[in-house]
């Protein structure tokens, strides 16, 4: 095998092989049975950069020429990975696929910076950390894309990543990179390949140590899932964003909507049920939340908790609040004197303990409580540019048949509690991929996950199965079992060790009972955090600016 590289390095086509390969490796590492591809993937890439190193001479722009060639890989892994987001906005798809590309370049020239002004003092160390740091970077920062943080394959085998809940994600990417690396060595550096499989294989039986020896943990908890099936673009919302017209034949009018949410749910609620789950946006005639106990859907669910009364309800909705001032906050809009923010948001309605946010109203109505979304899906929801661009306002925004433009957000997460105490956490879509985020609502106490989603913007594609698969690693990383109403699917539970327990198909009207348990421990991640990202950031930088030193001294 090392000839064979050997051989092939000596090919014209050599860079363009290990770039094409390092992206097809990495971009099949997003499906269920090729995971395992993402312990190969930046071989290829690693090769690129050495033999561009080593035979910098040969080229007129060393760095232009590794650059060209690393984001051809990382547009490869991008369309082979998403694809599918193709389906909702072929120009938003686009912007995703090359601009995210670009941005995944920077580790890699940074590791080429920092190696090549350190003559190489800190070895393929300096690669790793500075993968991580760009990932931490790109968590945080307001063109967040997370998808492809390299330790999210696991979410189709859960079972070899049970030490996420000290970890996190974060783990995960160490573990893919050193592996990547001693294989790299093995073959480039003539390095034995037994360390290769000693750090392949410690960490998965060490999980299966942990596997085996859990426990489920709390009190059992019967929820309701509902998943109604509406075609997000033909029959949930009057506008279909595929073709720009109004659906007038297809369009389900609202009531009947919200018709359908009870009538899937009823018949699965007995005296022991504690919550019902609807979907994201359930609820999409934006109400005034100073308002809501007018809202029907609400009423009819007070309604059914005079015959339930352990029952609350966690609904999708969209809903406006009004202000008295043109900057009450950033996303504020103005309608012809009127001032107000749009919130994607989830209702909680119940008997719960205690509250972290104040009630909207007093007395009965403290049954009441709000959460609004708070990661937000750029292009649809947000405009992270909005400064920059306040010109074109939200020309640039795809409207995809719901509230369109900047939403308001909240900064901290909330905890549902029902009469029982049990704490439910309202994650919303696009949330769930963030796993410090979500810890967020475990420190606020919540006992449960719940998952509230739409899913069908993209068909019956490997989108949806891929944002399932990071309940798992939510499960795992806080030891807290997941309830996942999804508006087309893929509903259903996952267990505390990120085992799907139960689920619907996708494209299926329906809703599912379950029971999980309400875990009230945290995990040394839920407390921590992504404390090895943070320690990776601080790491690439020293090592960046001690190469950049370095350089100045030996040239003066």
């Amino acid at each position: 095998m090392r000839n064979i590289f050997e051989h092939l390095s000596n090919k014209p086509y050599y860079l363009l092989f290990l770039s094409l390969s390092s992206g097809l490796l990495a971009g099949l590492s997003w499906y269920k049975y090729t995971f395992w591809f993402i312990f190969l993937a930046f071989i290829p890439l690693l090769a690129l950069e050495k033999h561009i190193s080593e035979n910098s001479e040969k080229y007129k722009r060393p760095t232009w020429k590794l650059w060209q060639f690393t984001y051809l890989s990382m547009l490869i892994w991008n369309i082979t990975s998403t694809w599918w987001i193709w389906n909702s906005t072929q120009g938003g798809s686009i912007a995703a696929f090359t601009a995210n590309a670009a941005l995944m370049t920077l580790p890699m020239l940074f590791f080429h910076w920092t190696k090549k002004y350190s003559k190489d003092k800190f070895g393929y160390l300096a690669f790793l950390v500075c993968w991580i740091a760009f990932e931490y970077v790109h968590l945080h920062w307001a063109l967040s894309w997370v998808w492809l943080l390299i330790g999210n394959p696991f979410g189709f085998m859960p079972a070899w990543v049970q030490w996420y809940e000290y970890t996190g994600i974060f783990g995960g990417a160490v573990w893919v990179l050193l592996v990547n690396i001693l294989i790299f060595n093995f073959f480039f550096k003539k390095k034995n390949i037994i360390p290769a499989f000693i750090v392949f294989l410690l960490p998965i039986i060490f999980s299966y140590v942990l596997y085996f020896s859990h426990k489920e943990k709390g009190e059992e908890v019967e929820i309701v899932v509902v998943q109604p099936n509406l075609d997000c673009y033909e029959e949930k919302f009057t506008y279909n964003a595929r073709t720009g017209q109004d659906n007038a034949k297809t369009f389900v009018p609202y009531h009947e909507q919200v018709n359908r949410y009870f009538q899937l749910s009823q018949p699965q609620i007995t005296e022991k049920t504690a919550l019902v789950a609807f979907p994201e946006t359930s609820l999409h005639e934006a109400f005034n939340e100073a308002d809501v106990l007018r809202v029907e859907a609400v009423q009819r669910m007070m309604q059914l908790q005079s015959s339930y009364p352990a029952l609350s309800f966690l609904s999708g909705a969209d809903s406006y609040v009004l202000y008295d001032k043109p900057d009450a906050t950033p996303t504020t809009r103005n309608s012809n004197g009127v001032y107000y923010d749009y919130f994607n948001m989830a209702i909680f309605v119940g008997n719960q303990e205690k509250l972290y946010q104040e009630p909207v109203f007093k007395g009965d109505n403290e049954k009441i409580a709000l959460y609004h979304k708070s990661k937000l899906v750029i292009g649809v929801e947000t405009n992270p540019l909005r400064d920059i661009f306040k010109l074109f306002g939200r020309a640039f925004m795809i409207n995809l048949g719901g509230i369109a433009g900047d939403l308001g957000i909240q900064e901290e997460r909330e905890a549902f509690f029902n009469k029982e105490g049990i704490g439910f956490a309202p994650v919303i879509c696009y949330e769930s991929i963030y796993g410090e985020f979500v810890t967020e609502y475990i420190q606020k106490g919540a006992n449960i996950i719940c998952i509230i989603t739409n899913d069908g913007w993209w068909g019956n594609t490997s989108g949806h199965v891929q944002h399932l698969a990071h309940a798992s690693l939510r499960a795992i990383e806080t030891r807290r079992s997941v309830a996942r109403a999804a508006n087309t699917g893929i509903s259903g539970f996952v267990n505390q060790r990120g085992e799907i327990i139960q689920a619907s198909k996708y494209d299926e009207m329906i809703a599912l009972r379950g029971t999980i348990k309400a875990n009230k421990e945290m995990t040394f991640y839920a407390q921590s955090g992504d404390y090895i990202a943070r320690v990776c950031a601080f790491l690439a930088f020293f090592m960046f600016i001690a190469a950049l030193v370095k350089d100045r001294l030996l040239k003066k």
